[in-house]
């Protein structure tokens, strides 16, 4: 064992087992729900989590962020939860700590341990010293996690309730002599007033395909959500097939998007990232008429 100074300053374990998991980790119920929420969503920084928390979202927002903070330096000192900081703009202050599960917390769970932070470890004068690092893959999924809090907040909002909000779950068909693999970003459902809506999320960086006016990998994407509705599985888990929405960071593919939908005779949306919300409010007015 060894002690770091610093932001991140804990005695790291260096074998951490289930007996010194029973010995030395006690959590609450409240924190055990975090830990499953951080697990499932892989990283998730800490004011996301305390929207898609309920047990922390419920709290009185004043004392929110200092109980959920003490509860991530709980998990954190022993050794639950890993967290690392996005790497600080020029004249902004730290934005709030990206948490995942770390080696005690897979343990807890029963999962396979996946180190989401990167760590460089190097020693100096007999200390110890970790570098973290977020993986290429973190401003995605971040995204992502956005858009659950938007929908939250939201359905807070309105009185509607989101009842699913299931990420990267595989559909499997064949089609003709193709086996297909299709990865939505999110499934979700919404419960509004008068009808019950199903969803495929699909957020897009605009950082793929850029040469392209029309790119590929949107094109390829929209034929296989039409391969899926011409097989008709999804009848067995859906009344009408889902609803497409494609969040993206870059205007001009909206329409790209919208034309690709309406040539392959899927019901699509395309929308700028910024404005999400003003969809999710459109479609309350018109599903709950």
């Amino acid at each position: 064992m060894g002690k770091r100074k610093g932001w991140y300053d804990r005695i790291e374990v260096k074998r951490v087992t289930l007996d010194w998991v029973k010995t030395n980790v006690r959590l609450t119920d409240r924190e055990i729900e975090l830990l499953k929420i951080i697990n499932y969503r892989k990283l998730v920084r800490r004011d996301m989590l305390e929207i898609i928390s309920p047990s922390y979202r419920y709290l009185n927002i004043k004392n929110r962020t200092r109980i959920i903070n003490k509860s991530i330096n709980k998990m954190f000192n022993s050794m639950v939860i890993d967290k690392v900081h996005e790497p600080q703009r020029f004249k902004q202050g730290n934005t709030p700590a990206v948490v995942a599960l770390d080696r005690a917390g897979s343990l807890i769970l029963g999962v396979p341990f996946k180190q989401r932070i990167k760590q460089n470890r190097h020693v100096l004068n007999g200390v110890e010293y970790i570098h973290r690092q977020l993986p290429s893959n973190f401003y995605h999924i971040n995204r992502v996690n956005q858009l659950e809090v938007d929908t939250i907040l939201f359905c807070e909002e309105t009185g509607n309730k989101l009842s699913k909000w299931i990420l990267e779950k595989p559909i499997k068909l064949l089609y003709g002599q193709d086996r297909i693999v299709l990865i939505p970003d999110v499934l979700l459902e919404l419960k509004f007033k008068n009808k019950t809506v199903f969803a495929f999320l699909e957020y897009d960086t605009g950082s793929e395909n850029l040469r392209y006016k029309e790119p590929p990998i949107i094109r390829e994407k929209i034929i296989k959500y039409k391969k899926y509705m011409m097989s008709k599985l999804w009848e067995k888990e859906f009344p009408n097939f889902p609803l497409l929405i494609f969040v993206t960071e870059d205007l001009d593919r909206v329409d790209f998007f919208n034309k690709k939908c309406e040539e392959n005779g899927i019901f699509g949306i395309g929308v700028y990232y910024k404005n999400y919300k003003e969809l999710l409010y459109s479609l309350n007015y018109f599903f709950s008429r």
